[in-house]
């Protein structure tokens, strides 16, 4: 019998991602209350992170693959962290305009039948074009910055402000996809079989 693999979220941006591949993951929200400010390298921190999100969901199952991230953001060697607020977002964005900042994405993979935890990362460089505060103002007023890593969504409007990236592309909307595949192989499930993706013919 094949088991449920889960994603320890609520985010309607990886629900999109992955549907639009075609798996069929499950999702549920961890309740997980992240802690940006231990003192702790950042790939760590990230890695920290996205395993309290996997660890609270894991625990509700017996036999299932529970798949937890985290993404944030680094300029200057400091975290950027989401835009709670319009003010907050149009001080993100007036920071990355014109500059190159990190996207970090932690991964953590629980085998919960096997009890056995898989921790990994990835680094990703974004160069945001000259923003000027008009284009600021348009965007804020979308709402789409809001409650984002790094007040921006790749995949969204924002996408007009991105000069280049050198990294995973999925990494940076907040899913690793091609690690998560290598590293499910190595738990013995293939993502390009049934059930797990859908659009087989």
């Amino acid at each position: 019998m094949k088991r449920k693999i889960i994603i320890a979220s609520g985010s309607e941006n990886k629900k999109r991602l992955i549907e639009s591949i075609g798996f069929n993951f499950q999702f549920e929200k961890s309740e997980y209350e992240e802690d940006m400010t231990e003192k702790i390298s950042a790939h760590k921190l990230v890695q920290k992170l996205a395993l309290g999100k996997a660890q609270d969901v894991a625990k509700r199952y017996k036999n299932a693959i529970v798949i937890g991230a985290d993404t944030f953001g680094i300029i200057d060697n400091k975290f950027i962290g989401q835009a709670r607020t319009p003010e907050e977002a149009r001080k993100i964005l007036r920071l990355l305009s014109d500059r190159k900042h990190k996207i970090i994405t932690g991964l953590a993979i629980i085998d919960t039948k096997m009890n056995q935890t898989i921790l990994d990362y990835n680094v990703s460089k974004v160069w945001f074009k000259k923003l000027t505060e008009k284009e600021i103002e348009i965007y804020v007023k979308t709402k789409e910055p809001l409650f984002k890593a790094s007040a921006y969504a790749i995949q969204g409007l924002s996408s007009v402000f991105i000069e280049k990236i050198d990294g995973d592309y999925m990494s940076i909307i907040g899913l690793p996809i091609q690690k998560i595949y290598s590293h499910l192989l190595t738990l013995g499930i293939n993502l390009l079989e049934k059930p797990y993706y859908s659009n087989h013919t």
